[in-house]
């Protein structure tokens, strides 16, 4: 095709602003793809206590049931990239609300444990598609300067999804006895995850794709008509044109992401698996059960865990505003420093058997540091590294690793806790902040303000450059 032709947009006048419309659905598709993430990943802290007793489990037992989806993740993370680069950001999404929806209604019917993991396991792969699939939408729609803010709606989707579901969970708790849980209300608290799944399919109908998606497939005349919706109409032709000459500059071969990028797929893997380094996956996963360690009775622990999901959607907020203000790297900083202070305080108040109160400050502290920090910037920065021919493969490879990490922390949190003793499990994931402080601010990059294609040309002259 011409390329001259192919870059001329449909024709909008300066006062006509239809890609509002487009951006706002995308937007929304983001935020519920991180919803589902942050229910489904989380409703397991209310459920474990109650599922644990009706199946009979172990430490062993209990720590698989708790980290049974992440195995899930593992899978899908690894695996969504290839189906995206295939099949597109709408029909992969589509996928995702299939496996979030039967996961619901597995967990709701299941007769033992094994019919109970095996659709946790279903749920997980939604959730690691979806952490990959949700953020790279949002990054490819959105506009260079509202980037950042847009794809930390994806987080902001995942603390509301935390914050819903332990509420729901404490609501449901609430309905019965312990007789009554064990039997009937850890089923239920699986079962309201099928409303935000069929939402989910719901909007995702009305969005758009990808134009970078179309334009790598040769789908340019419906590229530029998306471009047209959702950017200024005086960027779309600067748009498709870096859009397309990016394009063919990078070569689409897997192999690529060992050579000219190899250094931003190592940076990003490493990010993932620093975001879970700290311990913020099992902690979210046992926080009830962490809470009643430190001597607070049922009901007040289930209702400090949602004080806790509250200061988290808070936080993230913050976060929002710095984001593309601040810049990812400082955030993560910033964040990570304050989740080492928390992690070692509360380690010490458990260490002389301190306050309750105290505890639960400075968990709210810890998760407020992630919140802010690297449970947004983290997201961003890999959504941004890779170019629009890869990224959907790197960020797979990135995101699997984040979901190895969460899965081994989730599985070995209740034997550290119970071989250790709570205040050297939180020592342990203070060394991992403390691990992220030194790793972020001697080799991450700061990306705030460039455009994809500016990034991806940052790699391409870092790779180009003769060894010193």
């Amino acid at each position: 095709m011409n390329r001259d032709t192919s870059i001329q947009a449909p024709a909008f006048s300066a006062h006509a602003r239809p890609f509002r419309w487009d951006l706002l659905v995308s937007a929304i598709v983001s935020i519920l793809g991180g919803f589902l993430f942050g229910f489904d990943n989380i409703v397991i802290s209310g459920a474990i206590r109650f599922l644990a007793r009706h199946f009979e489990l172990g430490v062993i037992g209990t720590g698989w049931a708790a980290s049974c989806a992440l195995a899930g993740c593992i899978v899908g993370s690894a695996t969504i990239g290839m189906v995206v680069d295939r099949i597109g950001h709408k029909k992969s999404l589509l996928i995702c609300t299939a496996c979030f929806a039967t996961s619901s209604i597995g967990a709701w019917i299941a007769h033992n444990l094994i019919q109970f993991v095996a659709w946790r396991i279903v749920g997980g792969l939604g959730i690691g598609a979806a952490s990959i699939l949700a953020p790279m939408y949002i990054a490819e729609i959105a506009p260079a300067r509202l980037r950042g803010r847009l794809v930390t709606l994806y987080q902001a989707g995942i603390v509301l999804g935390i914050l819903a579901a332990v509420f729901s969970n404490f609501l449901i708790q609430r309905m019965g006895n312990e007789a009554w849980n064990e039997s009937v209300g850890w089923r239920l608290m699986f079962l309201v995850g099928i409303v935000p799944a069929a939402l989910f399919g719901i909007m995702i109908l009305p969005a758009v794709e990808s134009p970078r998606w179309l334009f790598k497939v040769g789908r340019n005349e419906q590229a530029l008509r998306i471009l047209a919706r959702v950017d200024d109409p005086d960027r779309i032709e600067f748009e498709a044109r870096s859009i397309r000459a990016s394009l063919e500059e990078e070569e689409g071969r897997f192999t690529v992401l060992f050579t000219t990028y190899r250094r931003p797929l190592l940076l990003g893997i490493m990010l993932a698996g620093l975001q879970q380094i700290s311990g913020i996956t099992p902690i979210f996963a046992f926080l009830p059960e962490i809470f009643r360690v430190a001597g607070t009775a049922r009901g007040d622990s289930f209702f400090q865990t949602v004080l806790v999901s509250i200061i988290n959607l808070i936080f993230t907020f913050v976060g929002l505003w710095l984001v593309d203000t601040a810049g990812r790297r400082a955030i993560i900083l910033a964040g990570t420093t304050l989740q080492w202070l928390a992690l070692f305080s509360v380690g010490w108040l458990y260490h002389v058997h301190g306050s309750g109160i105290a505890i639960l400050v400075f968990v709210m502290s810890f998760v407020a540091g992630h919140a802010f920090g690297n449970g947004i910037a983290c997201w961003v920065l890999i959504s941004e590294f890779y170019p629009t021919r890869v990224r959907g493969r790197a960020m797979s490879m990135a995101t699997t690793f984040l979901w190895i990490v969460g899965f081994l922390g989730s599985q070995s949190f209740p034997v550290l806790m119970q071989s250790f003793g709570p205040a050297v499990t939180f020592w342990i994931f203070c060394a991992g902040a403390l691990l992220t402080i030194i790793l972020v601010g001697a080799l991450v990059p700061e990306t705030k303000g460039r455009t994809l294609e500016q990034i991806s040309h940052l790699w391409i002259r870092d790779a180009s450059r003769p060894p010193a």
